[in-house]
């Protein structure tokens, strides 16, 4: 489950530079023309642990949005509590007890023409927990999650299961959608599938200064942050490759079911499930040194992904 240091600020904004970053990867489909109302709809599901409500506030003219993210919402919870056995209710505790009794088991989602964040335009932000401001959601442009693109939206909703360390998190959640698509949990058709495939931005050019995810890296130096994110979901497929299907799982669920996790104890997870050298394993990638086992240009293609 989500530790305790899930309400620190850089959390959230590690959030929001992944949006900023996607402004440069998706298509900008929101007009400027502002909606001349909000609009906000309620609905609410059933999971595993009981009911969750969702409030949507739609501040674009694009209303259908509402049902295509209340759908897209329960489908990626119900894929996560069918394939890691653990409930949302469980996951999300820690963020829920502390917030007012009246946010208890409520997700709101906040869609926008422009996101800014004091004052600088984000594309997207993530404050759930309350600690960027009074203000609770998830905060997104239209032009990063319309209907058909819902990549944020999914890495977004992840969080509520996977937070911390960085590295971890951000990959994993980047990467979960497209293998709960696979392998049956989570129904994508083809353009949403690609859709968080380009999120992975497998392309990105390796900077000359390129030090390993433990330093967390884009939060000293923001311009590094897109090769950040490539270079966290390309671990997971490492990961994913060592371990093998049932292990990859494994792992997972062992990293989800954590109260406290930092990299010194995903090592502990990994050699666990299937004593290696993690070490040399991730040695470039993780832990500080010269790349050993896989290169920096290791699943820089999506065929690489698909065997796996």
């Amino acid at each position: 489950m989500i530790n305790d240091s899930f309400s620190k600020f850089s959390l959230w904004m590690r959030i929001g530079i992944l949006s900023a970053f996607l402004l440069s990867v998706f298509p900008i489909l929101s007009q400027n023309k502002k909606s001349p109302k909000t609009n906000e709809s309620n609905f609410s599901f059933r999971l595993k642990g009981g009911e969750v409500k969702l409030t949507v506030r739609n501040e674009t003219e694009l209303k259908e949005w509402d049902k295509y993210a209340f759908e897209k919402t329960k489908k990626i919870l119900d894929a996560y509590e069918s394939y890691l056995g653990i409930p949302f209710h469980q996951a999300s505790s820690p963020i829920f007890k502390t917030l007012p009794s009246s946010e208890k088991d409520k997700i709101r989602l906040v869609l926008k023409d422009t996101v800014f964040l004091n004052g600088t335009r984000v594309g997207g932000y993530n404050n759930v927990s309350g600690e960027l401001g009074k203000e609770l959601g998830i905060f997104m442009e239209l032009g990063l999650v319309p209907p058909g693109y819902p990549a944020l939206l999914l890495h977004e909703l992840g969080h509520y299961y996977f937070t911390e360390p960085s590295w971890l998190s951000e990959g994993i959640v980047s990467y979960l959608p497209y293998l709960l698509s696979k392998r049956g949990y989570l129904k994508l058709d083809s353009d949403e599938l690609q859709s968080v495939t380009e999120e992975w931005s497998l392309n990105e050019a390796i900077p000359k200064n390129d030090p390993p995810l433990s330093k967390d890296f884009h939060l000293s130096n923001p311009n590094l942050g897109p090769w950040f994110y490539s270079k966290s979901i390309r671990t997971q497929f490492i990961i994913h490759k060592e371990l093998g299907y049932e292990g990859y799982k494994t792992f997972l669920k062992q990293v989800a079911s954590s109260e406290v996790l930092n990299t010194e104890l995903v090592f502990k997870i990994l050699n666990k499930i299937q004593r290696k050298d993690w070490n040399k394993i991730l040695e470039g990638w993780v832990e500080a040194g010269p790349y050993s086992v896989y290169p920096p240009n290791s699943f820089m293609k999506i065929q690489d992904i698909e065997k796996l």
